[in-house]
């Protein structure tokens, strides 16, 4: 297991202790996505590969952009976005995530509602592709809790094919990361400045190289994981080998001090392997929400835009996210799910850690000792 992912577990465990043994009166944290709309057409996005669970309803009832394929021309409202921070800061929300579906700061307003959750309280971080950053943002990283920006590639070419852009967007992407770099150590922050590489059948001999330009950019880790595909596992088989050999020559070379190489590669892959879960109680869901840029409220990300991730009263174009999450409707919808019937999940072993510490021993049952908010 990568050192995150005990982090992940751990972090998870001294939350349900923090709370006495009973689900949480709010989410820990919220995924939120602003924009569904992108300015990349990656050819390994979840969100638009047909027979991903998120590609379900990703692209439904909206218009679709000329650029890219599936991509939603749809943001939440910047008016409705400030007041959805309003109300996750009522309800308690100690941080909030903004990742895709689309890129985050496609949407036009997007520095003012960072800027808002950030003077609310609220802490946040960022999942963005880097290309679109205005001058604007900057000012605004170093106040961040981490920033994660993909690249996933080890040249310019690659990053060209995979994203279907200019190969000029690669400099550009490590530009940015390199000022956002210099921004966080001109103000003596702790942010932490992140570089996302998800390995594909096409990325992975760069392995080495993309750790290298990261590193060179003074991002201060990568984050190598596995492209979540409707085939699973199966890309992988052939290559798994030779994939973790160049990883671990990346860490060889590049890790030191001021630079780390996470591996979630093995841990994502296991994850996919597995498929459904064994257990029936998703403690996952009670600590973390996800918003889609349709204002829907989702199970999880890998539910999200998703029939079954759907929650049946989670629609917030009209209904405050507040009352949501503390309506009886809520409860019942989370206390009647079962997590057996998900095609696959990626927090196997946070859920794993949560139920055990709330008192659950067996896989397959409701958590006993559980009082449910």
């Amino acid at each position: 297991m990568s050192q995150s992912g005990i982090y992940g577990e751990l972090k998870s465990i001294w939350w349900a202790a923090r709370e006495g043994l009973k689900w949480p009166e709010a989410p820990k944290q919220i995924h939120w996505v602003l924009s569904d709309l992108c300015n990349s057409d990656c050819n390994f996005c979840s969100y638009r590969l047909s027979g991903n669970p998120s590609n379900e309803l990703f692209a439904a009832g909206s218009r679709l952009s000329a650029y890219g394929h599936d991509n939603p021309v749809r943001w939440v409202d910047t008016k409705r976005a400030l007041r959805l921070v309003d109300e996750m800061k009522a309800l308690g929300v100690l941080a909030v995530q903004m990742t895709g579906g689309g890129e985050p700061t496609v949407h036009p307003d997007h520095e003012r509602i960072f800027a808002k959750v950030l003077d609310s309280g609220i802490r946040l971080s960022l999942v963005s592709n880097g290309y679109r950053w205005r001058e604007a943002i900057f000012p605004l990283i170093p106040r961040m809790d981490w920033l994660r920006v993909s690249v996933d590639a080890g040249c310019a070419t690659t990053y060209s094919t995979m994203r279907r852009v200019p190969e000029s967007g690669f400099g550009k992407v490590l530009r940015n990361i390199a000022r956002a770099a210099a921004e966080i150590r001109g103000a003596g922050s702790p942010t932490v400045l992140g570089v996302g590489f998800t390995v594909t059948p096409d990325n992975w001999r760069e392995i080495v190289e993309g750790v290298g330009v990261a590193k060179a950019a003074h991002a201060s880790n990568i984050r190598l994981s596995a492209m979540f595909g409707p085939d699973n596992e199966k890309p992988f088989l052939p290559i798994y080998d030779q994939i973790k050999a160049l990883i671990l020559r990346a860490k060889s070379i590049h890790e030191d001090a001021a630079f780390r190489v996470y591996d979630n590669f093995g841990s994502r892959l296991d994850d996919l392997v597995q498929h459904a879960p064994d257990y029936s109680t998703c403690a996952y869901q009670y600590y973390t929400s996800y918003i889609g840029g349709d204002l829907h409220a989702y199970r999880c990300c890998v539910l999200s835009y998703n029939r079954q991730g759907m929650i049946a009263t989670g629609d917030l174009s009209n209904q405050r996210y507040d009352e949501f999450w503390r309506s009886q409707a809520r409860r019942d919808d989370f206390a009647k799910y079962d997590s057996r019937s998900c095609p696959r999940c990626m927090f196997n072993a946070k859920n794993r850690a949560l139920l055990y510490v709330m008192g659950n021993t067996e896989s397959d049952v409701t958590p006993r000792h559980m009082e449910w908010p």
